[in-house]
């Protein structure tokens, strides 16, 4: 999903407070939730009573770390990246979608 942190977002957000900052406003404003802390790598959002880990591209943290230390950034976009993820490359976890392993029950034969 794509989220669009606009000129309000950043005039209204507050540096350093991490439910208040540029991007907790963007999230609230895109998903509709009333809940995001925000971090430089992850936000955490409450949907439907249950928290949310997202994870940030590395550019997004690095506007969030200029804006907290220069309180100036043009209005940019990015994409959601869900909790479970593996260095290097994003993998959305479907827990919907697992299945349970098989069971492999070994027996050893019996002495006569």
């Amino acid at each position: 999903m794509k989220i669009n942190v606009t000129r309000e977002d950043i005039r209204n957000g507050k540096p350093g407070k991490p439910s208040e900052c540029m991007v907790a406003l963007a999230l609230k404003r895109e998903l509709g939730i009333s809940y995001a802390s925000v971090g430089y790598r992850e936000a955490k959002i409450l949907v439907d009573g249950q928290y949310t880990k997202l994870y940030f591209p590395k550019r997004v943290e690095k506007k969030i770390r200029f804006w907290d230390g220069f309180h100036f950034v043009f209005p940019f976009s990015f994409e959601l990246v869900p909790a479970g993820f593996l260095t290097g490359s994003a993998i959305t976890l479907r827990t919907a979608n697992l299945r349970p392993a098989p069971v492999l029950i070994c027996t050893l034969p019996q002495a006569a």
